[in-house]
């Protein structure tokens, strides 16, 4: 379980995408460990169907927004790292919602739960802020500024794509 361990220290700011394996099998992993998370996080609130393609097209959006950054930046190189940390952490992370989730659908009135989660969130914020910053090599306000843009971003495409129905 080396590798979870690399995703922690990365989810805890010791580590950063650069000591992750450039690796095509382990970005397959990653991307499996993502769609499943998301598959079942997703999958409380609406048709294990529709959870699908949603995370699909939050994967999809995630690797577009990773590419076009990093080629904007002139750091193709650091795709895969990069691409990797992101779906990586994003698993773990997420896979820590999942019991919040379900708590909080299942007993509505456990208002502890809500603070949980925004905690997770802004945990989150901070980690995409720390992989971008380390992709590109640049400042951590980058990053967060980076990170806020794609997370406001994919949260409204989310929202057009598959707005809940009244």
């Amino acid at each position: 379980m080396p590798l979870i361990k690399l995703f922690f220290d990365i989810c805890l700011f010791k580590k950063g995408p650069q000591d992750l394996p450039a690796s095509g099998l382990l970005l397959g992993l990653a991307t499996l460990a993502y769609l499943v998370v998301g598959i079942v996080l997703l999958g409380l609130e609406a048709t294990w169907a529709d959870a699908a393609i949603q995370a699909l097209v939050e994967g999809a959006m995630l690797l577009g927004f990773l590419f076009i950054t990093l080629k904007v930046a002139g750091l193709m190189s650091r795709f895969l790292q990069t691409a990797i940390a992101m779906l990586g952490c994003d698993a773990l992370i997420s896979s820590l919602a999942v019991p919040l989730l379900t708590w909080m659908l299942t007993s509505p009135e456990a208002k502890g739960v809500y603070l949980f989660l925004l905690l997770l969130m802004l945990w989150h914020l901070a980690v995409v802020a720390h992989i971008l910053r380390h992709a590109l090599s640049r400042h951590l306000g980058i990053g967060l500024g980076l990170a806020i843009v794609y997370v406001v971003a994919s949260y409204q495409v989310m929202l057009l794509l598959f707005a809940p129905s009244a």
